[in-house]
């Protein structure tokens, strides 16, 4: 019957918790991610804990708020850029509409071998454009819908995020407490496997992660100094390719240094490779990651790798911090498990 009630009210449990899964799941990664300044913060303020929650909570907010806004702006500001650009050739070749570009030479060659060969007349694929521009509109002003909904829904989601954040700050450590009780094993060692899960997740923040982020930010300024165009995309693409065991980030700086050197600008080319070589690559990993873990666990490449793109896969942008943290979990488990079948028998009585 017990097992029965237990199963009911867990069944129960998840359909009133599943709408606010992403949210609780987003409160959990930050919680983890700045334990360190919450620990900080709370050991200065004992007897406020629900203030230092409070302002925790605030600067989190804070610190994700700026630096997203900051990033779509420059995405904005990066797109209109390009239109702009765009526009501005057109202009300077007199090209004010479609008339216009199918009297281009190159347009025209292109037009009448498509008409030899397949039969197609200048009116004909005038009106098949003009079908394609009709359909491209409407897709626009579908996903434009979809995209305000995105936005306030990813609001309302970031709201409900911080609030949990603050319960998970102020009463933490007796949710950690209360789930510790749960495992099987003598409490000096529950202390000890809680302090190397907490070293498996800090090498997940801070040595890949953390690392990840700078090595992302470090790369889009070289690729800006070397003047190439979208340093934000470029940095982005080098935070994301950092967590692969081979390659990583040269398979961005690599090719960006080529066209430097194609484009007939060695100081460029070379600089970007010393560059992406030196301070992207060999001082990140060297130097870096190995500073930011400190004498934490380290999670070997592989589980890293796997965490995070499997992650990726599974639950989206979120993926990217719950994959390598549910499989840090996973071998934590895993030790449990193998010390509880590798105990020895107690002694027989004399």
């Amino acid at each position: 019957v017990f097992l029965l009630l237990a199963g009911g009210t867990a069944s129960l449990a998840w359909k009133v918790l599943a709408p606010f899964g992403p949210a609780i799941a987003w409160a959990v990664v930050l919680a983890v991610g700045f334990s360190g300044p919450w620990r900080f913060l709370e050991a200065r303020m004992p007897r406020r804990r629900a203030l230092a929650a409070t302002l925790m909570t605030l600067a989190v907010g804070l610190l994700v708020v700026l630096p997203a806004g900051f990033l779509a702006g420059v995405l904005v500001n990066e797109a209109i850029g390009v239109f702009g650009r765009a526009s501005a050739a057109l202009a300077a070749r007199n090209l004010s509409g479609l008339e216009d570009v199918l009297r281009v030479p190159a347009v025209a060659e292109a037009l009448a071998w498509v008409e030899a060969h397949t039969g197609l007349t200048q009116d004909r694929l005038l009106a098949k454009t003009g079908e394609l521009a009709a359909g491209v509109s409407g897709l626009l002003a579908r996903l434009s819908g979809t995209i305000v909904k995105g936005v306030f829904d990813a609001g309302l989601a970031f709201v409900m995020t911080l609030f949990v954040l603050f319960f998970l700050f102020r009463d933490g450590s007796e949710i950690v407490r209360a789930a510790l009780d749960l495992v099987p094993l003598e409490e000096a060692r529950r202390v000890e496997v809680l302090g190397s899960l907490r070293g498996m997740l800090q090498s997940i923040f801070r040595g890949s992660l953390l690392c990840a982020l700078i090595q992302g930010a470090t790369g889009g300024i070289g690729w800006a100094v070397a003047g190439l165009p979208s340093p934000v995309l470029a940095g982005a693409a080098m935070a994301v390719l950092s967590l692969l065991p081979v390659g990583g980030t040269a398979l961005v700086w690599g090719p960006g240094a080529l066209a430097c050197w194609l484009q007939g600008r060695p100081v460029s080319a070379v600089f970007l490779a010393v560059w992406g070589l030196v301070v992207v690559s060999t001082l990140a990993d060297n130097v870096l990651k190995p500073l930011l873990i400190g004498g934490s666990t380290q999670l070997s490449t592989l589980v890293v790798f796997l965490g995070v793109f499997g992650g990726l896969g599974a639950f989206g942008l979120l993926g990217l911090f719950i994959g390598p943290m549910v499989l840090a979990f996973g071998l934590t488990l895993v030790a449990i498990l193998r010390e509880a079948t590798r105990r020895p028998a107690e002694p027989a009585a004399a």
